[in-house]
């Protein structure tokens, strides 16, 4: 472009504008036809259309040996070196066949532009006569033969719904060699194109995008665990790792046949599965293909993700495997499905947001007393209670229930088993384990207080023996963890039978009187603030449950 002048490349080779105009269309068409991403990502059916485009514009008469090899873009670059480009990459792409045949019909039009002969045995077929490509390249080598190549003498249209080339007065050609080998060409092409009505289907809104995927979606367990096993120096690796995290969740629920035979090397695999490709989602996907697998074998996982904590691994790991057993423990029960229900219409919601904000940022808000006049306000607090439209009630089967005795008592065992084992229970890791390792318990027993057995007094009984043992621990996690395991034991026993058992396993100090004063001391001088409230709401609930036994 010469700026000074004002002048495009295309007039400086000697096009008048609308022949300019006309070119640079086809070659800003024809630079997207080429590219590889084009071709490898895009519809079928979109690049047939712009491969019919450019077949009409090379067949137009407007773009000639001459023409084709000008420099057109703004890069330079030849109309026939990107058309040589395009042509390359499609009969290399395995995609599908008529990407290939477009790239074919492109080279043999060019080749009859440039006065070389091409010919593709797959687009000519023995037997079958003239084909589509055929047929039209035939037809205009035999014109080009029989009457020389005229360009127009005024600026042309090209009009691809009419099947000609018209004057831009609106008169048609007075040309006949040329109105002739125009009728000849758009003859047979009306007959033997794909632009017909049928091929112009609407773009489906539910693309699933599947010809997009660089690997196949994986249809089974054994298709992720070979997935998952992918090593790093795959050129598909991150495509195969994704793949299976996004799958699994889906295959495990179905339930296939091979489920509990997969479980344990699954499992284990996504336990200490690392983001090595910083991968999207990464740790979400993973923790819901873990919980698939809990929820739809309980057992099989526990016992794995069990046997994976008494190895030589992490603390993250084996606080992993703890939470997986919490939640699955709640996603069986249905108490987390209650608490998503109870948080969807705001019945959990506090009266007041403000009561979790900091003092600071009430004042600058001025919504310092706005809690307080909320919270005591009974005209506003009824207005609230009568809008909120009444609930349905609903009922869950519990389904931890069946299961909750074998899975409370693996991690019995993994603790007895362990418990001279100083590289998961020895210093502050060993502490911060064993918090969470008591916490865990207590939710999966009381999950299971809404199941109908007689195991579930013993469970609980248990849990607070094993409490007990460690009241004077002088971490203040296990302390708050203890007193979480002693409030849940004594919501699903009576007071008046731990007091009555209170010489469990022959042990004095866990008599009524010891727990007793333990739970007193610790409401009051215990040097945690959790652990001084939580004390004082089970010496409440007890001394409630004392004078009124019949609520217990």
């Amino acid at each position: 472009l010469d700026v000074s002048t004002g002048e495009t490349r295309q007039e400086a080779n000697g096009l008048n504008f609308s022949n300019s105009l006309f070119l640079a269309h086809v070659s800003d068409v024809a630079s997207v036809w080429c590219e590889d991403t084009f071709i490898t990502r895009s519809d079928a059916l979109q690049q047939e259309y712009v491969s019919e485009f450019l077949l009409c514009s090379l067949e137009s008469g407007f773009i000639d040996e001459d023409t084709i090899k000008l420099g057109l873009d703004d890069a330079g670059t030849a109309l026939a070196a990107l058309f040589v480009q395009g042509v390359s990459l499609r009969l290399e792409v395995s995609r599908g066949v008529s990407i290939r045949l477009d790239g074919m019909r492109v080279a043999e039009k060019m080749a009859s532009i440039l006065g070389q002969t091409l010919r593709f045995d797959e687009l000519h077929p023995p037997g079958n006569g003239v084909g589509l490509s055929g047929g039209i390249d035939d037809a205009a080598n035999n014109n080009i033969k029989s009457s020389p190549k005229k360009k127009p003498a005024a600026p042309a249209i090209l009009d691809l719904g009419a099947g000609f080339v018209s004057n831009k007065d609106g008169a048609s050609d007075n040309d006949d060699s040329s109105s002739q080998s125009d009728s000849s060409l758009h003859s047979i092409e009306s007959d033997n194109s794909s632009w017909g009505d049928d091929s112009l289907q609407p773009y489906s809104l539910n693309d699933d995008e599947e010809d997009l995927r660089r690997v196949a979606r994986p249809t089974t367990l054994r298709d992720c665990f070979a997935y998952l096993l992918t090593p790093e120096n795959d050129t598909h690796a991150y495509d195969k790792h994704r793949s299976a995290l996004l799958e699994l969740p889906t295959l495990v629920a179905s339930r296939p046949l091979d489920l509990m035979d997969m479980v344990p090397t699954l499992v284990r695999i996504l336990l200490h599965m690392e983001d090595k490709f910083s991968m999207d989602g990464f740790a979400e996907n993973r923790w819901e293909s873990l919980v698939a697998f809990g929820v739809q074998a309980p057992l099989e996982t526990c016992l794995r993700l069990v046997e994976e904590m008494k190895g030589n691994v992490s603390l993250g790991t084996r606080l992993e495997a703890l939470s997986v057993f919490g939640y699955v423990a709640e996603d069986l029960s249905g108490i987390r499905k209650l608490k998503e229900s109870r948080l969807a219409d705001g019945s959990e919601k506090q009266d007041c947001d403000v009561i979790t904000m900091s003092v600071r940022l009430q004042r600058t808000l001025k919504l310092h007393h706005s809690c307080d006049e909320a919270i005591t306000s009974p005209r506003l607090s009824k207005t609230r209670r009568w809008r909120r439209p009444r609930a349905k009630q609903t009922t869950t089967t519990n389904r931890f229930g069946q299961h909750s005795t074998q899975m409370i008592y693996t991690l019995f065992a993994f603790l007895s088993q362990t418990r001279n084992d100083d590289s998961i229970w020895g210093g502050s890791l060993g502490e911060r384990f064993l918090s969470e390792f008591l916490r865990t318990l207590s939710v999966m027993v009381d999950c299971s207080r809404t199941y109908p057995s007689t195991a579930n007094r013993v469970l609980a009984m248990d849990l607070f023996e094993l409490a007990w043992s460690f009241h004077d621990a002088t971490s203040s996690e296990v302390r708050y963890a203890v007193l979480v395991a002693m409030a849940t034991s004594v919501t699903l026993v009576p007071v008046q039978f731990i007091m009555s058992n209170g010489g469990l396993s022959g042990n004095n100090a866990t008599t009524s009187q010891g727990w007793l004063s333990f739970l007193q001391n610790c409401s009051e001088g215990d040097s945690n603030v959790d652990c001084r409230r939580l004390a004082k709401i089970v010496v409440d609930t007890i001394v409630e449950s004392r004078q009124n036994p019949i609520l217990v």
